[in-house]
């Protein structure tokens, strides 16, 4: 799989405009024969707290109907963030995960399962209750999205299927160490692939690094783009499955040990 990792100097709030910047972007991967270009988190937008202003009814989303027209138009697979409006029961809006094949069909789509307490995220966005694996251009890949990176049992879970573990974020440069590591643990714990997209530059009082990578199955990193918008294409192999065959860390969990300690401590 050849992916391009878009690191997004969003327009604050502003998604038609960050997607007028994003086209860009695409373009460039389509010129480096990308199979899919993956974008940050609330890629065009940003991951504000003035959700009346960002959502976007889930069936009639203008964001989502621009992207289809980009993956046709340019015959490439994309994945990007947006906020949604509440459907069915629930009360808030919820932060998502898109991925669309390059007929700008939805192969996939996540909530955020951690909306970030710290950062007020937890008043305006409402909690995901599923972790998402689909197939996706001949691999298993599986979404998550910024803060889910800090609670490694969800990567454990959906590395039983996929070999290919996404997240999209808006990660602040003043934890840009924490970023870059964690991406690195995932991938060394679950064996797989681990693909990091970040937005770069100043949004709303706070600095983004970028920092997009790809890190491959024992944790070396393929490629990293900071401090700039641009683009990071990066080749993904099924070493992964090799691994995982050859030096099976699975094949020594203790999921019955692991189960009961979760039970006693809950």
């Amino acid at each position: 799989m050849r992916i391009a990792l878009g690191q997004l100097d969003m327009v604050w709030e502003n998604a038609d405009a960050s997607i007028d910047r994003a086209e860009t972007l695409i373009k460039q991967a389509a010129e480096a024969a990308a199979e899919c270009i993956i974008f940050p988190e609330m890629s065009f937008t940003g991951v504000t707290l003035n959700t009346a202003k960002v959502a976007e009814d889930p069936k009639d989303s203008r964001t989502v109907q621009r992207m289809k027209e980009l993956a046709k138009s340019y015959n490439l697979a994309i994945g990007f963030g947006w906020a949604a409006s509440p459907e069915g029961e629930e009360k808030l809006v919820t932060n998502r995960f898109t991925l669309l094949d390059k007929e700008g069909t939805v192969v996939g789509e996540y909530k955020k399962m951690h909306p970030f307490t710290y950062g007020g995220e937890s008043d305006c966005y409402a909690k995901g209750n599923e972790i998402v694996t689909v197939p996706f251009l001949g691999r298993k890949i599986a979404l998550f999205i910024c803060y889910d990176l800090r609670f490694p049992e969800i990567f454990q879970i959906a590395a039983r299927e996929a070999d290919v573990l996404l997240v999209i974020a808006n990660w602040p440069q003043i934890r840009r160490e924490h970023w870059q590591t964690l991406l690195r643990a995932r991938a060394i714990e679950t064996q797989s692939y681990v693909v990091g997209v970040n937005c770069v530059g100043m949004h709303d009082g706070c600095a983004y690094s970028g920092d997009s990578m790809a890190v491959d199955s024992i944790g070396n990193i393929l490629g990293m783009l900071s401090g700039r918008e641009g683009i990071l294409v990066c080749d993904l192999d099924d070493r992964a499955w090799s691994l995982r065959h050859k030096f099976s860390t699975r094949a020594d969990r203790r999921e019955d040990l692991y189960r009961t300690y979760f039970a006693l401590n809950n």
